[in-house]
Protein backbone atom coordinates (compact mmCIF):
# COMPACT_ATOMS: atom_id res chain seq x y z
CA UNK A 1 0.00 0.00 0.00
CA UNK A 2 2.51 2.23 -1.07
CA UNK A 3 -0.08 5.50 -0.93
CA UNK A 4 -0.09 4.82 3.40
CA UNK A 5 2.69 7.06 3.77
CA UNK A 6 1.73 9.71 2.21
CA UNK A 7 -1.82 9.83 3.42
CA UNK A 8 -0.22 9.79 7.24
CA UNK A 9 1.99 12.65 6.00
CA UNK A 10 -1.03 14.60 5.03
CA UNK A 11 -2.56 14.16 8.14
CA UNK A 12 0.80 15.23 9.87
CA UNK A 13 0.68 18.18 8.51
CA UNK A 14 -2.70 18.36 9.08
CA UNK A 15 -2.13 18.26 12.72
CA UNK A 16 0.45 21.01 12.27
CA UNK A 17 -1.20 23.27 11.09
CA UNK A 18 -4.54 23.06 13.21
CA UNK A 19 -2.26 23.31 15.99
CA UNK A 20 -0.33 26.22 14.73
CA UNK A 21 -4.01 27.98 13.78
CA UNK A 22 -4.77 27.49 17.47
CA UNK A 23 -1.60 29.50 18.24
CA UNK A 24 -1.63 32.39 15.82
CA UNK A 25 -5.36 32.72 15.76
CA UNK A 26 -4.70 34.72 19.95
CA UNK A 27 -1.73 36.41 18.29
CA UNK A 28 -1.45 40.32 18.51
CA UNK A 29 -2.51 42.04 15.62
CA UNK A 30 -4.94 39.18 14.12
CA UNK A 31 -7.90 41.09 11.81
CA UNK A 32 -10.91 39.65 11.11
CA UNK A 33 -9.80 38.89 7.20
CA UNK A 34 -7.07 36.61 9.10
CA UNK A 35 -8.76 34.72 11.08
CA UNK A 36 -11.34 34.02 7.69
CA UNK A 37 -8.55 32.83 6.12
CA UNK A 38 -7.24 30.39 9.19
CA UNK A 39 -11.11 29.35 9.30
CA UNK A 40 -10.90 27.96 5.68
CA UNK A 41 -7.65 26.44 6.89
CA UNK A 42 -8.48 25.12 9.87
CA UNK A 43 -12.02 22.72 8.35
CA UNK A 44 -9.49 21.94 5.46
CA UNK A 45 -7.37 20.07 7.75
CA UNK A 46 -9.97 18.84 10.43
CA UNK A 47 -9.72 15.35 8.43
CA UNK A 48 -5.98 14.69 10.04
CA UNK A 49 -7.24 13.01 13.52
CA UNK A 50 -9.90 10.44 12.25
CA UNK A 51 -7.27 10.04 8.73
CA UNK A 52 -5.19 8.63 11.66
CA UNK A 53 -7.61 6.37 12.94
CA UNK A 54 -8.82 5.53 9.94
CA UNK A 55 -5.18 4.40 8.85
CA UNK A 56 -5.00 2.77 11.76
CA UNK A 57 -7.89 0.65 10.84
CA UNK A 58 -6.78 -0.10 7.67
CA UNK A 59 -3.13 -0.95 8.81
CA UNK A 60 -3.73 -3.17 11.01
CA UNK A 61 -6.81 -5.01 9.69
CA UNK A 62 -4.38 -5.64 6.50
CA UNK A 63 -1.57 -7.16 7.90
CA UNK A 64 -3.27 -8.82 10.89
CA UNK A 65 -6.68 -9.93 9.76
CA UNK A 66 -5.64 -13.40 8.59
CA UNK A 67 -3.38 -14.54 11.25
CA UNK A 68 -3.08 -12.09 14.97
CA UNK A 69 -1.02 -14.04 17.67
CA UNK A 70 -2.12 -11.84 19.75
CA UNK A 71 0.53 -12.08 22.63
CA UNK A 72 3.16 -11.15 20.36
CA UNK A 73 0.94 -8.58 18.61
CA UNK A 74 0.12 -6.87 21.61
CA UNK A 75 3.77 -6.80 22.87
CA UNK A 76 4.78 -5.14 19.67
CA UNK A 77 2.48 -2.73 20.35
CA UNK A 78 3.71 -1.74 23.59
CA UNK A 79 7.34 -2.01 23.04
CA UNK A 80 6.34 0.61 19.67
CA UNK A 81 3.88 2.55 21.00
CA UNK A 82 3.12 3.00 24.64
CA UNK A 83 7.05 3.41 25.30
CA UNK A 84 8.16 5.94 23.20
CA UNK A 85 4.58 7.74 24.68
CA UNK A 86 5.66 7.27 28.44
CA UNK A 87 8.83 8.93 27.73
CA UNK A 88 7.18 11.77 25.99
CA UNK A 89 4.77 12.11 28.49
CA UNK A 90 7.14 12.57 31.65
CA UNK A 91 9.36 14.64 29.43
CA UNK A 92 6.22 17.05 28.66
CA UNK A 93 4.32 17.10 32.04
CA UNK A 94 7.38 17.49 34.66
CA UNK A 95 10.10 19.26 31.82
CA UNK A 96 8.24 21.10 29.40
CA UNK A 97 5.25 23.12 30.34
CA UNK A 98 5.45 26.90 32.44
CA UNK A 99 4.17 24.99 35.15
CA UNK A 100 5.73 21.60 35.09
CA UNK A 101 7.30 22.60 38.59
CA UNK A 102 3.79 22.34 40.22
CA UNK A 103 3.24 18.67 38.83
CA UNK A 104 3.48 15.81 41.15
CA UNK A 105 4.28 12.39 40.28
CA UNK A 106 1.27 10.97 42.10
CA UNK A 107 -1.06 12.64 38.96
CA UNK A 108 1.26 10.28 36.79
CA UNK A 109 -1.19 7.68 36.32
CA UNK A 110 -4.15 9.75 35.59
CA UNK A 111 -1.86 11.86 32.97
CA UNK A 112 -0.79 8.82 31.43
CA UNK A 113 -4.19 7.25 31.15
CA UNK A 114 -5.72 10.22 29.56
CA UNK A 115 -2.73 11.42 27.40
CA UNK A 116 -3.07 14.92 29.55
CA UNK A 117 0.56 15.21 29.43
CA UNK A 118 0.76 17.60 26.62
CA UNK A 119 -1.76 18.52 24.24
CA UNK A 120 -1.41 16.27 21.79
CA UNK A 121 -0.45 13.43 23.46
CA UNK A 122 -4.41 12.23 23.78
CA UNK A 123 -4.34 10.84 20.82
CA UNK A 124 -2.18 8.14 21.72
CA UNK A 125 -4.18 7.25 24.85
CA UNK A 126 -7.13 6.96 22.37
CA UNK A 127 -5.56 5.09 19.28
CA UNK A 128 -3.78 2.13 21.53
CA UNK A 129 -7.47 1.63 22.81
CA UNK A 130 -8.35 0.64 18.98
CA UNK A 131 -4.83 -1.77 19.20
CA UNK A 132 -6.11 -3.57 22.72
CA UNK A 133 -9.80 -3.99 21.18
CA UNK A 134 -8.64 -4.87 17.99
CA UNK A 135 -8.54 -8.96 18.45
CA UNK A 136 -12.87 -7.87 18.99
CA UNK A 137 -12.95 -6.01 16.42
CA UNK A 138 -11.32 -8.81 14.17
CA UNK A 139 -13.89 -10.93 15.55
CA UNK A 140 -16.77 -9.38 14.20
CA UNK A 141 -15.47 -8.66 10.87
CA UNK A 142 -15.54 -12.06 10.62
CA UNK A 143 -18.47 -12.95 11.78
CA UNK A 144 -20.48 -11.05 9.69
CA UNK A 145 -17.87 -10.77 6.34
CA UNK A 146 -19.82 -13.95 4.36
CA UNK A 147 -23.01 -11.67 4.51
CA UNK A 148 -21.52 -8.86 2.32
CA UNK A 149 -19.50 -9.48 -0.38
CA UNK A 150 -21.85 -7.51 -2.92
CA UNK A 151 -20.26 -3.79 -2.83
CA UNK A 152 -23.68 -2.56 -2.25
CA UNK A 153 -24.06 -4.38 0.61
CA UNK A 154 -20.97 -3.09 1.82
CA UNK A 155 -21.87 0.53 0.77
CA UNK A 156 -25.49 0.03 2.35
CA UNK A 157 -23.80 -1.13 5.45
CA UNK A 158 -21.58 1.80 5.59
CA UNK A 159 -24.48 3.86 5.41
CA UNK A 160 -26.38 2.62 8.26
CA UNK A 161 -23.32 2.80 10.31
CA UNK A 162 -22.37 6.47 9.52
CA UNK A 163 -26.25 7.41 10.64
CA UNK A 164 -25.58 5.19 13.65
CA UNK A 165 -22.51 7.07 14.32
CA UNK A 166 -23.25 10.58 13.74
CA UNK A 167 -26.48 9.95 15.80
CA UNK A 168 -24.72 7.93 18.84
CA UNK A 169 -21.88 10.23 18.84
CA UNK A 170 -24.06 13.85 19.00
CA UNK A 171 -26.12 11.97 21.89
CA UNK A 172 -23.22 11.25 24.02
CA UNK A 173 -21.28 14.06 23.58
CA UNK A 174 -24.34 16.12 23.79
CA UNK A 175 -25.41 14.48 26.92
CA UNK A 176 -21.95 13.76 28.84
CA UNK A 177 -22.60 16.80 31.10
CA UNK A 178 -25.41 15.12 32.32
CA UNK A 179 -24.65 12.43 34.09
CA UNK A 180 -23.24 13.85 37.47
CA UNK A 181 -22.76 10.28 39.17
CA UNK A 182 -19.18 9.29 39.19
CA UNK A 183 -20.13 5.21 40.09
CA UNK A 184 -16.81 2.69 38.54
CA UNK A 185 -15.11 6.67 37.77
CA UNK A 186 -17.62 6.80 34.79
CA UNK A 187 -17.49 10.90 35.27
CA UNK A 188 -13.94 10.81 34.72
CA UNK A 189 -14.52 8.76 31.25
CA UNK A 190 -16.95 11.22 30.27
CA UNK A 191 -14.75 14.30 31.39
CA UNK A 192 -12.68 12.45 28.43
CA UNK A 193 -15.07 11.24 26.37
CA UNK A 194 -13.33 12.69 23.24
CA UNK A 195 -10.36 10.24 23.87
CA UNK A 196 -12.31 7.50 24.33
CA UNK A 197 -12.67 4.88 21.30
CA UNK A 198 -16.27 4.97 20.83
CA UNK A 199 -16.41 8.41 19.07
CA UNK A 200 -13.76 7.64 16.47
CA UNK A 201 -14.76 3.95 16.01
CA UNK A 202 -16.21 4.91 11.99
CA UNK A 203 -12.99 5.45 11.07
CA UNK A 204 -11.52 2.52 12.66
CA UNK A 205 -14.34 0.17 10.85
CA UNK A 206 -14.01 2.01 7.69
CA UNK A 207 -10.04 1.55 7.42
CA UNK A 208 -11.00 -2.46 8.24
CA UNK A 209 -13.64 -2.38 5.33
CA UNK A 210 -10.95 -0.67 2.90
CA UNK A 211 -8.31 -3.74 4.18
CA UNK A 212 -10.58 -5.95 2.85
CA UNK A 213 -10.16 -5.55 -0.52
CA UNK A 214 -7.51 -2.47 -0.93
CA UNK A 215 -8.55 -3.12 -5.14
CA UNK A 216 -12.00 -2.35 -4.90
CA UNK A 217 -11.03 0.24 -2.11
CA UNK A 218 -9.32 1.79 -4.74
CA UNK A 219 -11.43 1.32 -7.78
CA UNK A 220 -14.41 2.55 -5.83
CA UNK A 221 -12.51 6.01 -4.27
CA UNK A 222 -12.07 6.59 -8.24
CA UNK A 223 -15.33 6.04 -9.31
CA UNK A 224 -17.35 8.12 -6.92
CA UNK A 225 -14.44 10.68 -7.12
CA UNK A 226 -16.96 13.29 -9.27
CA UNK A 227 -19.40 13.22 -7.02
CA UNK A 228 -17.13 13.50 -3.98
CA UNK A 229 -15.99 16.88 -5.07
CA UNK A 230 -19.68 18.25 -4.83
CA UNK A 231 -20.14 16.69 -1.57
CA UNK A 232 -16.29 18.16 -0.30
CA UNK A 233 -17.62 21.43 -1.38
CA UNK A 234 -20.46 21.52 -0.24
CA UNK A 235 -19.44 20.38 3.33
CA UNK A 236 -16.53 22.63 3.47
CA UNK A 237 -18.43 25.63 3.10
CA UNK A 238 -21.26 24.19 5.41
CA UNK A 239 -18.40 23.76 8.10
CA UNK A 240 -16.35 26.80 7.46
CA UNK A 241 -19.38 29.31 7.72
CA UNK A 242 -20.47 27.50 10.90
CA UNK A 243 -16.91 28.64 12.19
CA UNK A 244 -16.79 31.90 10.85
CA UNK A 245 -20.09 32.83 12.79
CA UNK A 246 -17.75 32.78 15.62
CA UNK A 247 -15.50 35.47 14.79
CA UNK A 248 -16.08 38.76 17.11
CA UNK A 249 -14.07 41.38 17.86
CA UNK A 250 -10.57 39.81 16.72
CA UNK A 251 -11.28 36.32 17.92
CA UNK A 252 -12.54 32.51 16.96
CA UNK A 253 -14.08 29.95 18.87
CA UNK A 254 -12.21 27.14 16.84
CA UNK A 255 -14.30 24.72 18.99
CA UNK A 256 -17.56 25.11 16.83
CA UNK A 257 -15.05 23.23 14.23
CA UNK A 258 -15.46 20.01 16.39
CA UNK A 259 -14.59 16.13 14.86
CA UNK A 260 -17.87 15.02 16.56
CA UNK A 261 -20.83 17.45 14.45
CA UNK A 262 -22.78 15.74 11.53
CA UNK A 263 -21.31 18.20 9.10
CA UNK A 264 -17.67 17.71 10.39
CA UNK A 265 -18.02 14.06 9.99
CA UNK A 266 -19.48 13.84 6.62
CA UNK A 267 -16.94 16.84 5.34
CA UNK A 268 -14.39 14.80 6.85
CA UNK A 269 -15.61 11.24 5.35
CA UNK A 270 -15.79 13.14 1.78
CA UNK A 271 -12.03 14.42 2.64
CA UNK A 272 -11.09 10.61 2.89
CA UNK A 273 -12.12 9.79 -0.65
CA UNK A 274 -10.47 12.93 -1.93
CA UNK A 275 -7.46 12.07 -0.50
CA UNK A 276 -6.90 8.44 -0.71
CA UNK A 277 -6.83 9.81 -4.42
CA UNK A 278 -4.76 11.87 -4.48
CA UNK A 279 -2.21 10.01 -2.19
CA UNK A 280 -2.47 7.00 -4.56
CA UNK A 281 -1.53 9.63 -7.64
CA UNK A 282 1.46 10.61 -5.24
CA UNK A 283 2.79 7.28 -5.06
CA UNK A 284 2.58 6.51 -8.79
CA UNK A 285 5.47 9.43 -9.02
CA UNK A 286 9.03 9.86 -7.88
CA UNK A 287 10.33 13.32 -7.71
CA UNK A 288 11.42 15.50 -4.42
CA UNK A 289 7.91 15.85 -3.03
CA UNK A 290 7.21 12.29 -3.17
CA UNK A 291 10.43 11.81 -1.40
CA UNK A 292 9.92 13.82 1.17
CA UNK A 293 5.60 12.61 1.62
CA UNK A 294 7.57 9.04 2.11
CA UNK A 295 9.89 10.01 4.65
CA UNK A 296 7.48 11.76 7.24
CA UNK A 297 4.67 9.10 6.36
CA UNK A 298 7.82 6.71 7.55
CA UNK A 299 8.50 8.97 10.31
CA UNK A 300 5.47 10.09 11.36
CA UNK A 301 5.45 8.78 15.17
CA UNK A 302 8.66 10.63 16.09
CA UNK A 303 7.39 13.80 14.36
CA UNK A 304 3.98 14.06 15.70
CA UNK A 305 5.59 13.14 19.39
CA UNK A 306 8.43 16.01 18.76
CA UNK A 307 6.33 18.73 16.69
CA UNK A 308 4.27 20.46 19.53
CA UNK A 309 8.72 20.71 21.41
CA UNK A 310 9.33 22.81 18.43
CA UNK A 311 5.69 24.51 17.55
CA UNK A 312 6.04 26.54 20.61
CA UNK A 313 9.33 27.81 20.05
CA UNK A 314 8.79 28.60 16.67
CA UNK A 315 5.84 30.87 17.63
CA UNK A 316 7.77 33.05 19.44
CA UNK A 317 10.60 33.22 17.30
CA UNK A 318 8.65 33.89 14.27
CA UNK A 319 6.94 36.47 16.12
CA UNK A 320 10.73 38.11 16.93
CA UNK A 321 12.49 37.47 13.37
CA UNK A 322 9.55 38.75 10.92
CA UNK A 323 7.52 41.30 13.01
CA UNK A 324 6.16 42.88 9.90
CA UNK A 325 4.41 39.88 8.06
CA UNK A 326 0.95 38.66 8.17
CA UNK A 327 -0.72 36.81 10.66
CA UNK A 328 -1.28 34.00 8.41
CA UNK A 329 2.20 34.06 6.76
CA UNK A 330 3.62 33.76 9.99
CA UNK A 331 1.72 30.66 10.37
CA UNK A 332 2.85 29.47 7.22
CA UNK A 333 6.74 30.21 7.75
CA UNK A 334 6.04 27.99 11.47
CA UNK A 335 4.51 25.18 9.56
CA UNK A 336 7.35 24.74 7.31
CA UNK A 337 9.96 25.04 9.58
CA UNK A 338 8.06 23.05 12.36
CA UNK A 339 7.46 20.03 9.89
CA UNK A 340 11.20 20.06 8.58
CA UNK A 341 12.37 19.73 12.18
CA UNK A 342 10.50 17.78 13.52
CA UNK A 343 11.44 15.30 10.64
CA UNK A 344 15.21 15.78 10.87
CA UNK A 345 15.18 15.67 14.77
CA UNK A 346 13.09 12.50 14.78
CA UNK A 347 15.46 11.02 11.96
CA UNK A 348 18.66 11.57 13.76
CA UNK A 349 17.03 9.93 17.54
CA UNK A 350 16.04 6.98 15.44
CA UNK A 351 19.77 6.71 14.57
CA UNK A 352 20.75 6.39 17.85
CA UNK A 353 21.56 2.43 18.85
CA UNK A 354 18.74 1.07 21.13
CA UNK A 355 17.44 4.59 22.21
CA UNK A 356 16.17 5.55 19.32
CA UNK A 357 13.89 2.93 18.52
CA UNK A 358 12.31 3.47 21.93
CA UNK A 359 11.55 7.12 21.96
CA UNK A 360 10.78 7.81 18.72
CA UNK A 361 9.58 4.15 17.32
CA UNK A 362 11.12 2.21 14.73
CA UNK A 363 10.67 3.05 11.21
CA UNK A 364 9.40 0.61 8.59
CA UNK A 365 10.86 -3.02 7.58
CA UNK A 366 9.09 -5.69 5.85
CA UNK A 367 7.60 -8.54 7.17
CA UNK A 368 8.66 -11.81 5.08
CA UNK A 369 4.93 -11.46 3.24
CA UNK A 370 5.84 -8.37 2.15
CA UNK A 371 3.60 -6.43 3.80
CA UNK A 372 4.79 -3.19 5.96
CA UNK A 373 5.79 -3.97 9.74
CA UNK A 374 6.68 -0.47 10.45
CA UNK A 375 5.58 0.68 13.84
CA UNK A 376 4.54 3.87 15.11
CA UNK A 377 1.36 5.38 16.76
CA UNK A 378 -1.09 2.63 16.17
CA UNK A 379 -0.80 2.09 12.18
CA UNK A 380 -1.93 5.75 12.06
CA UNK A 381 0.72 8.17 12.89
CA UNK A 382 3.54 5.30 11.76
CA UNK A 383 2.99 1.82 12.53
CA UNK A 384 2.16 -0.29 9.75
CA UNK A 385 1.87 -3.77 11.91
Amino acid sequence: MQEVPHLRAMAFVGVVVQHAIGMFSRAEGVTADDLSVMAVLFNLVKFAVPMFVFLTGLVIFYNYYEELRTGSYLVKRVREVVVPYLAFTVYYYYFWGADHAAHSWREFPSVFLSGSGAYHLWFVAMIFQFYLLYPLFRAVFRRVQPYFKRERAVVALLVVLTALFIWGTQALIGHSGVWTSDVFGVRGVLNHLDRTFPVWSLYFVLGGVAAMSVTKWRAWVEKVQRWNLMVFGVTLCWVTLELTKSIHGGQIDLGISHSFKASMILFTLSAFVLLYQAAVRLSWRENVVTRVSNLLGKYSYGTYLLHVFFLDKLYYQVQKWIPGLYPVWKMVVAVIACVALSLVATMLISRIPVVGSLLVGTAGKKKSNGRSAASGVAGGVQANG
